[in-house]
């Protein structure tokens, strides 16, 4: 098993006088006003906190998009801070953007254009010419701060994150000065689509040039690999080869891998086991919140990937079918908004609140409602309160490149008493066998799968989440980022 250690001590023997720098959109430090003064926030998610480490241990440079509010206060001349702020170890260069911009970048191309097409959810994508400007323009802002961070530097490993990135890598390849070794390499976290879903997109060449200018590029899955390759012949009449799962274009040889993504096991686990972790457990399962014999939960950034309209008509259903488990069954729904300034997702709030407020109406008896709807991030002790105490974790997207609450539900359920259901769409099924695998789109199959798996001998249920909590501890975060590093450090001379 990887440790955070085994990968600091990897990139610093595989990458020996290269220049560290990860890009991606999100910063891993934000500076924020509050009443207090401006203060630092570290932004909620697995791909920060797995990074952050490594970072701090290599003194690198992390190129983000600057999104606090008191972020350009805490920079310097070159827009660079020093983080953590506490004990710094690497520099923040940060990118700065005006409303407009965020809004044909972010908001426009990368996620009303890129996301939908990619997801495949029948949500037509908004192919907006002035969303395309917007993206190409941002790209180039990216380019540009990269440029300054490597300029005078003879070698440097440049790490892309994600979608919101495509066109960045051929534009730093363009400013490659003659005697400049640069090794570019992306990681994609959300699916690839088919080769006929991707050609839908009036600018496919150009994301797909942008792309080809890493030497590594990497998804989570192998049939994601294929529909990049395959959208690679199919757009720019390139051979690709699929035995070696990579593709040749201007002289050079660029890898396509999968690297499947996953969490930080062992210190989900520790946070787990912590006493206000159990006090809550208590709390969770007290007369005056949950006194109902079966809980279920999830946990979801709102969005129409993640299938919660779909998972919210199987609860009905199966209360509708089972009636045996009205007043004895609550899901607990944690839904993070996001993405609110896109019509589809401020449709997609008021859609949940309607379906919640209906099926609670239809079965409300007394005290009790089916389901909980909870607006927001819940802190960790009742989240893995939750998930330790929960019968079932619901995990039911329509798509979705991995789902790392999967593997967080795993990693939290010391004592192997849950269930995870997941859905047949997400990419974490690959993996996690031992997981009850369920159709969202199948509402009377879903509804049975419920039914079942809370009647699940208790053996059977310890059996199951070992195996997954065995799984989810061998192929960890830093198992990830080992595997990417080592295969990026081929191109390394």
């Amino acid at each position: 098993m990887s440790s955070s250690q085994d990968v600091q001590k990897l990139v610093k023997s595989k990458l020996r006088g290269y220049k560290f720098i990860i890009v991606s959109n999100r910063e891993p430090y934000l500076h924020m006003h509050t009443p207090d003064g401006v203060r630092v926030k570290t932004p909620a998610g697995g791909l920060t906190a797995a990074l952050d480490p490594l970072m701090q241990a290599t003194g690198g440079t992390w190129v983000a998009g600057g999104s606090g509010d008191a972020d350009r206060e805490c920079v310097d001349k070159q827009n660079r801070c020093r983080v953590p702020p506490d004990k710094p170890k690497y520099v923040l260069k940060r990118v700065w953007m005006s409303k407009d911009e965020v809004d044909k970048f972010y908001f426009g191309f990368s996620n009303q254009t890129l996301w939908p097409l990619c997801h495949n959810v029948f949500r037509e994508p908004v192919f907006e010419e002035s969303f395309w400007e917007g993206y190409k323009h941002s790209n180039a802002l990216y380019a540009e701060a990269i440029k300054q961070e490597t300029r005078g530097i003879d070698k440097a490993f440049i790490w892309f994150h994600d979608y919101h990135l495509a066109l960045a890598p051929k534009m730093v390849r363009n400013d490659t000065w003659k005697k400049q070794k640069l090794v570019l390499a992306q990681f994609w976290h959300i699916p690839w689509p088919t080769r006929d879903i991707f050609a839908l997109l009036p600018w496919a060449e150009e994301v797909l040039e942008g792309m080809l200018a890493n030497d590594l590029i990497g998804f989570h899955l192998p049939s994601y690999c294929v529909n990049f390759l395959a959208s690679v012949e199919n757009v720019m009449r390139i051979k690709a080869d699929y035995r070696r799962f990579n593709v040749k274009y201007q002289g050079r040889t660029i890898q396509v891998k999968p690297f499947p993504i996953s969490v930080d096991f062992d210190a989900i686990d520790k946070i787990a086991r912590v006493p206000g972790v159990k006090q809550e457990m208590k709390r969770v399962r007290a007369p005056q919140y949950i006194p109902y014999k079966y809980i279920g939960v999830g946990v979801d950034r709102i969005d129409y990937t993640k299938g919660i309209i779909q998972r919210f008509r199987a609860i009905d259903r199966f209360l509708e079918k089972y009636p045996e488990y009205q007043n004895n069954f609550v899901f607990v729904e944690a839904g993070a908004p996001s993405r609110n300034r896109i019509p589809a997702y401020m449709e997609l709030n008021e859609e949940i609140s309607k379906i919640v407020g209906k099926i609670n109406w239809k079965y409300l008896r007394g005290y009790w409602k089916p389901i909980i709807y909870i607006e927001g991030k819940l802190d960790l002790n009742r989240l893995f309160a939750l998930y330790r105490t929960a019968d079932v974790c619901i995990v039911s997207p329509i798509q979705d490149g991995m789902n790392l609450v999967a593997k967080e539900f795993i990693a939290a359920n010391v004592g192997s008493t849950g269930v995870l259901m997941l859905s047949k769409f997400a990419g974490a099924t690959e993996e996690l066998k031992g997981a009850v695998i369920v159709n969202p789109y199948d509402v009377e199959g879903f509804a049975d799968a419920i039914r079942n798996t809370l009647e699940m001998p208790p053996k059977e249920k310890r059996r199951r989440m070992k195996n997954l909590r065995d799984n989810v501890k061998k192929n960890n975060v830093f198992k990830w980022l080992s595997d990417f590093i080592c295969e990026s450090a081929k191109f390394i001379s």
